[in-house]
């Protein structure tokens, strides 16, 4: 399914495997930046797997575990979690602006379902009563964005436990569900997503 939000293509992908979709993205982002696409948000759940930002140490990257662009170290991303793509370029050439538009989207989300929330102090996830159900990580080139946000709505949480999840302690990991405490849905949550999209567009006040 597609909607259109001015001038950006949102997406939902349904659940996808990572590595073709690494592909498509960085061939999306080459695209975007000639000019010849639009933007575009993808609304994904993947497949299991850990993926590796720049800041991993070489002694943690073992196995299946997939080395991309992005900022920060290894995450899981699996299903029950909905990632978000935004694929577009940055309202402002800020990238701390950014970052905090994508924690204010993440706390957007979490509103919607009754639960508060706050964002990190360093621009790389979001918080419900100290625990965190919303990892950012992000490359941007060109002032275009790669990779995005993965937020845990309903999910096997001991996959975490494999790692340390952006460099924390895996027990500090939750999702929404937990968080509200009542069943969240993947549809229920792209809605939500969907919602708070706008948050990541300029507008005449900074966040």
């Amino acid at each position: 399914m597609s909607w259109q939000l001015e001038d950006w293509r949102v997406e939902d992908l349904g659940r996808q495997p990572y590595r073709p979709l690494l592909e498509r993205m960085r061939d999306l982002h080459a695209a975007v930046h000639a000019g010849r696409e639009p933007g575009h948000v993808w609304l994904v759940e993947h497949d299991p797997v850990y993926t590796a930002g720049r800041a991993t140490p070489p002694a943690e990257l073992l196995g299946d575990v997939v080395p991309i662009e992005r900022g920060g170290k290894i995450t899981y991303h699996g299903p029950g979690q909905l990632v978000v793509y935004p694929i577009v370029r940055l309202p402002r050439r800020d990238v701390r602006d950014w970052l905090r538009r994508l924690e204010a989207f993440g706390v957007a989300i979490a509103t919607h379902f009754g639960v508060a929330a706050e964002p990190s102090v360093d621009g790389t996830g979001v918080f419900a009563d100290g625990r965190k159900f919303a990892s950012i990580g992000v490359a941007v080139k060109h002032w275009i964005n790669l990779h995005g946000i993965g937020v845990n709505i309903t999910m096997d949480l001991q996959p975490w436990h494999a790692v340390r999840p952006c460099g924390l302690s895996p027990d500090i990991m939750t999702d929404l569900s937990r968080a509200a405490g009542r069943p969240i849905t993947m549809a229920q949550a792209s809605e939500a997503a969907r919602g708070a999209l706008l948050l990541l567009r300029d507008d005449p006040d900074p966040l």
